[in-house]
């Protein structure tokens, strides 16, 4: 993305908004303001920088989340079993909005609470619901937060903003993932270097390890709850194999763990980007490199990214390399593609959901 494509100056959100929505209990308000957070992060960024950020792409991936988080990967499972026109289909969609607006997934709701006590062969969606849910959290409420930090510490001209990207990176923990930020030290001191890059080149370069570098840390958060989502239709099937031994309901719990693992999977290892493109994670990328960065000159990308060789596709989603390895062609293919910086929501259900009301519509 050339400057003339940048997206314009806007003043992105502070500290306080960012821990405000992090501490929302409602996991579907949390993950649509989360979701509209990282845009806004994104664009105010990007004003400065251009090129996609981390938080461009988080974006994108923070809206699919949703989609589980929802619950709606089953009722779009059901509508392609059953074949049913929209016609038909749509008063069960307006339905489950009502039934996620009454508090089907905020364990703080009467509903809530009534749906953990109730078990059936689908709980396995209210696990990786869960799951997703927890880890949409975890990793806003700590980069989500840099992020904004660190939009704050580069604010101004240019006069001693070296000074300001060492201070603001003296504040993140030494070591490496889960525990140590070393990482997103490494990641804020090149945007800081790519802030202040005059060759378009080398500036996108650093741009892309520095993303690389967030993924890494993100991803390595990640693993307990992605192995988790990934696993609840088996931990389900042995629960509910426990509950109902001995009773003639086996092949109907066969058929909704099946069910459940498929749609899970598929759910989990797709990602949806405005255009739209739809992206399976399990298959290798069929994009080129942005032209920007189709020869990399950088050394120590080049070193980060011979960690994550193979296929750009990953087939195990639960492995931290393969999935690495998908997500570092990702950055590199669409780092200048301008629709990234496309709003996930309508300016109404923006206002819908700072109100804290689920919109209708597309989510």
């Amino acid at each position: 993305m050339d400057a003339s494509a940048r997206p314009a100056p806007a003043i992105p959100p502070g500290l306080p908004e960012v821990d405000a929505i992090a501490a929302l209990s409602d996991p579907l308000i949390r993950n649509l303001r989360i979701t509209q957070c990282y845009f806004e992060l994104s664009r105010s960024f990007a004003a400065r920088a251009g090129g996609a950020n981390w938080c461009t792409f988080a974006t994108w991936a923070s809206k699919q989340a949703g989609q589980t988080i929802r619950g709606e990967d089953l009722m779009q499972a059901f509508e392609r079993k059953i074949d049913l026109p929209a016609r038909v289909t749509e008063p069960f969609r307006s339905l489950w909005r009502k039934v996620l607006r009454a508090g089907l997934h905020n364990p703080e709701s009467p509903l809530g609470r009534l749906a953990r006590e109730i078990r059936s062969p689908l709980d396995a969606f209210e696990q990786a619901s869960d799951a997703v849910a927890r880890g949409n959290r975890k990793v806003f409420e700590e980069i989500g937060r840099e992020f904004a930090r660190f939009l704050a510490a580069i604010a101004g001209d240019a006069a001693g903003l070296p000074e300001r990207v060492a201070g603001f990176c003296e504040g993140l923990r030494p070591g490496d993932p889960p525990d140590g930020q070393a990482y997103l030290r490494r990641a804020f001191t090149r945007y800081g270097q790519a802030l202040a890059e005059p060759d378009e080149s080398r500036r996108a370069q650093l741009m892309y390890l520095a993303n690389v570098e967030i993924g890494f840390h993100e991803q390595t958060r990640l693993q307990p709850e992605i192995q988790e989502a990934l696993e609840a239709p088996l931990r389900q099937a042995r629960d509910f194999k426990r509950r109902l031994l001995g009773v003639a309901t086996r092949a109907l719990e066969r058929h909704a763990m099946q069910l459940a693992r498929a749609v899970i999977t598929e759910k989990l290892m797709t990602l949806t980007l405005p255009g739209p493109v739809v992206l399976r994670l399990g298959r290798d990328l069929d994009a080129p490199p942005a032209a920007v960065l189709e020869k990399i000159a950088l050394p120590e990308l080049g070193e980060m990214l011979a960690r994550f060789k193979g296929p750009s596709g990953a087939e195990d989603w639960a492995d931290l390399d393969e999935r690495m390895g998908f997500i570092a062609r990702l950055f590199r293919c669409f780092h200048d593609r301008p629709e990234l910086f496309e709003p996930p929501f309508t300016p109404l259900q923006v206002q819908q959901v700072r109100r804290g009301s689920l919109p209708d519509g597309s989510l």
